[in-house]
């Protein structure tokens, strides 16, 4: 008896979860084999809903940036950095977990529709690593996070961007010298050109916003007509 070649896949899909268990993509959590996020995750994943910030990608009600403007245009992203979405960040990034990055990145492109649904961007990029980070690390995650995205949204994923100098984390410095910490750090790739170009920028977290404020200013300086930003998960601020 013969079968169909989607029957045969579901098959063959269930086969390999009976010795690799399919995991939630946020948790990592076992979940049924036709699943990818589980019931809990569903449930409580931190989503940023409408209507949000432009200038800090908060939800409005969370808000407390007084419209402070960036170099960036606005900024989106579908989770704040907090609770499973920390615990999935971490296992994206420390573990080397490269496959979640299609996952991730539809959340974000399903953002990007929603709030910049009147740009027409020409190009996608990506906040960039050293050479040297290049050579000691597995990926980058936020060019994997930029090429899925640019998939998803059918537009082309540049390198426009590069970091010229080694820094020290981000996450381990105080908001008052971020700015500081990557301030002539990027610089525009050699042989791109940006003239009148409307461009996506793409990183996995944003805090205070230095590093694609930085950035942005880079690429408005070789050229670029606007700049808008897209991260997986912004790092809800303290109300004082």
């Amino acid at each position: 008896m013969q079968i169909g070649k989607e029957a045969f896949l579901r098959w063959w899909d269930r086969l390999l979860c009976a010795f690799f268990p399919r995991r939630c993509v946020y948790c990592g959590a076992v979940i049924r084999p036709e699943r990818t996020v589980c019931d809990r995750c569903v449930r409580e994943l931190p989503r940023i809903v409408p209507p949000v910030c432009p200038f800090c990608g908060h939800e409005k009600a969370d808000c407390i940036c007084n419209h402070k403007k960036q170099k960036f245009q606005a900024i989106c992203a579908p989770f704040y950095y907090e609770n499973t979405i920390v615990k999935a960040v971490h296992r994206y990034k420390f573990e080397d977990r490269d496959f979640l990055a299609e996952a991730y990145a539809r959340n974000m492109a399903s953002a990007v529709r929603r709030e910049f649904s009147d740009v027409s961007f020409d190009a996608v990029t990506f906040v960039p690593f050293t050479k040297k980070q290049m050579r000691t690390r597995a990926f980058n995650p936020s060019e994997l996070l930029a090429r899925h995205t640019a998939k998803e949204l059918e537009l082309p994923c540049e390198t426009l961007l590069q970091k010229l100098y080694e820094t020290e984390p981000q996450h381990r410095l105080t908001g008052q010298t971020r700015t500081g910490n990557v301030f002539g750090v990027y610089e525009v790739a050699p042989d791109v050109s940006l003239d009148g170009k409307t461009v996506l920028l793409i990183d996995d977290i944003k805090t205070t916003g230095a590093t694609l404020s930085e950035c942005a200013k880079m690429l408005l300086l070789g050229g670029a007509k606007a700049v808008y930003c897209c991260t997986f998960a912004i790092a809800r601020s303290q109300k004082k």
